[in-house]
């Protein structure tokens, strides 16, 4: 039977096969640290997107004016601060202490400070017990598992949302890196929103859910991307001289005046559900 327990170990069976190289928790906090700047920046150029998809939120009344949030893994503020900007009362959690700084940044120069407050915790850590009005989590790794999502229908007093991904997400240079470094297919997404959205209908929810896709292409400065995907391979325990000499041979090739083409496809899905 298609139950929600059967979703949830389905879940779980993704996550173990599609992503069997884990990046250890210090490092991968240390990752983003590293790069909470350019993440905002990125964030800048699929602006209209975060927009749009709050917009239609609050015009579901998913999200209202006043309203206490938890953005859970909020990093620079992807979503938090046009949360803020229709006056929710959002809380920005995270473990990396660069991207609340950033956040804080962020909202200092939009005039947002009063209105955005930061959490430097471990989800894992909060009580499961009602402390905001709304839970949030956009394409957060901290939402991976039964558990992890029926926690934030514990948290929340009126309606969670969840933005996952929905099957399209890629990185060209990524992935083709990924492919010669560890000769195998790269890996898809760290979850697909079938899998939270089934577990919900089968405990009884009847989530709203929307889809979105974006693409988008950067022009990234080489050294930036000499540095970033050293660390990312490196978190992965993928590292070493070689690695690093074959990681500057395949970026080398492909810049010009010292900047690489990366393009982006992504398509996501945009689920809220009231808890009650």
């Amino acid at each position: 039977m298609y139950n929600a327990q059967f979703w949830a170990k389905a879940w779980d069976e993704y996550r173990q096969t599609g992503n069997k190289r884990k990046p250890d928790p210090k490092a991968w906090v240390e990752y983003w640290n590293n790069f909470a700047s350019r993440y905002a920046e990125h964030n800048d150029a699929n602006q209209q997107t975060h927009q749009d998809i709050i917009d239609t939120l609050t015009a579901q009344g998913a999200i209202k004016p006043g309203d206490t949030l938890l953005d859970i893994g909020c990093g620079p503020g992807t979503y938090a601060l046009p949360l803020a900007a229709k006056d929710v009362k959002v809380t920005g959690l995270d473990t990396a202490s660069q991207m609340l700084s950033t956040l804080q940044n962020a909202a200092a120069k939009a005039g947002l400070s009063d209105t955005i407050n930061i959490l430097k915790a471990n989800w894992n850590d909060l009580p499961a017990e009602p402390a905001y009005d709304i839970t949030f989590a956009a394409k957060s790794p901290a939402i991976n598992d039964y558990n992890s999502l029926m926690k934030m229908t514990k948290v929340a007093r009126k309606a969670c949302c969840l933005i996952g991904f929905a099957g399209r997400h890629d990185l060209d240079l990524r992935r083709l890196l990924w492919e010669q470094l560890l000769k195998e297919p790269a890996p898809g997404p760290s979850f697909d929103i079938i899998y939270p959205l089934n577990i919900l209908y089968q405990e009884g929810y009847r989530p709203n859910l929307t889809f979105y896709s974006y693409s988008h292409t950067e022009q990234e400065p080489l050294v930036y991307l000499l540095k970033h995907y050293t660390h990312y391979f490196a978190m992965l325990g993928v590292h070493g001289p070689d690695v690093e000499t074959s990681i500057h041979s395949f970026l080398q090739d492909r810049a010009i005046d010292g900047y690489c083409t990366e393009q982006s496809a992504t398509t996501v899905g945009v689920m809220w559900w009231k808890v009650n």
